[in-house]
């Protein structure tokens, strides 16, 4: 019996133990293993916004966002009323996603006279190539102060992708 733990001592002095093991290890059985497609929103996006309270036959807001990678957002409205929208996006569950946009306002004069901070939820589809989701606009004036806060707002998009141009293959054969 000696012998044995000296045999284990002097294996585990010289490194030659049995390599350690980790659960991380066999977890995940990689030839089986389904990628996670469709979980992002990174990407430009052409949105439809109906804002809180607008009357249901008034036409709604076109707006162009990019998702980046690193969680950040850039947006346009058409409207021409607010400056481009800054903003930021995280996953939260499948196919689920919170953001948070800013933009400043301006009246008919382009005087700056509010910041929109809008709070969203948005849900992506299961081809990753639509969204819809409800939003929650907070008004706040110059000075900081919270003037309102506007439950109820919705919006749907789609997916912008690269197209092909009519002389993309005479395009390709220029030298």
């Amino acid at each position: 019996m000696t012998r044995t733990i000296l045999l284990i001592f002097a294996a585990l002095a010289t490194g030659s133990a049995l390599p350690a093991q980790s659960i991380l290890d066999p977890i995940q059985t990689k030839d089986k293993a389904v990628p996670t497609v469709n979980q992002t929103l990174e990407g430009t996006w052409l949105l439809e916004l109906r804002r809180p309270g607008a009357p249901a036959t008034q036409p709604p807001t076109l707006n162009l966002i990019t998702f980046q990678a690193d969680g950040t957002a850039i947006a346009s409205n058409a409207d021409g009323t607010q400056t481009t929208n800054h903003g930021l996006w995280i996953r939260v569950g499948d196919h689920k996603f919170l953001q948070t946009m800013y933009l400043f306002n301006f009246d008919a004069s382009r005087a700056f006279t509010t910041v929109s901070k809008i709070r969203i939820n948005a849900q992506l589809s299961a081809d990753g190539q639509t969204i819809k989701g409800t939003t929650e606009l907070v008004i706040i004036d110059p000075t900081g102060k919270v003037l309102n806060t506007v439950p109820g707002g919705t919006y749907s998009g789609v997916r912008l992708g690269t197209e092909i141009p009519g002389d993309f293959y005479d395009f390709q054969k220029v030298q």
